[in-house]
């Protein structure tokens, strides 16, 4: 459980401080996208649940208020545990963005390490640093902005 509440200290923490420096709806939906993976890791259910919400940001005529659901809703989320079998179909979802880059030899590489930690025979480590091996060599945006691959440790016991 110790994974569960560091995740959710940082993330708090990180819209704290988005709170501080003054609330946009850009920035709330900007922070959101940086936490796809590591709320999908908790729980995907409550991550549609939450994108919902997120998606009526505009409806909403208080920020404040919007804030104040959304940091309920994150900390709701956040408490759930994050599993193996969520952080394989994370992994398995990371490992789309590289098949246009990668040759077959590494597709199945990447995605054997991805099967042998959804077994239990290898440590998070093995595909998060593989995949990171990637995103080195084939840059993405997208990838290198999600909280991910900088929380993966924390969940590292799985």
């Amino acid at each position: 459980m110790c994974e569960n509440f560091s995740a959710r200290t940082y993330a708090l923490q990180e819209l704290n401080e988005l709170r501080d420096q003054g609330l946009t709806r850009g920035a709330l939906v900007a922070f959101h996208s940086r936490y796809k993976l590591v709320l999908l890791a908790h729980s995907q259910p409550a991550y549609r649940a939450l994108g919902r919400f997120v998606a009526d940001i505009a409806q909403w005529s208080s920020l404040e208020d919007f804030y104040d659901g959304y940091r309920k809703r994150l900390s709701d989320l956040l408490s759930q545990p994050a599993s193996r079998n969520n952080h394989t179909n994370v992994l398995m979802h990371v490992q789309g963005y590289f098949r246009p880059h990668l040759s077959s030899a590494q597709r199945r590489a990447l995605a054997a390490v991805i099967d042998d930690y959804r077994q239990g025979t290898q440590p998070l480590l093995a595909p998060v640093t593989l995949i990171q091996h990637y995103m080195s060599e084939f840059p993405d945006a997208y990838l290198s902005s999600q909280r991910y691959f900088e929380f993966w440790s924390l969940y590292d016991e799985h």
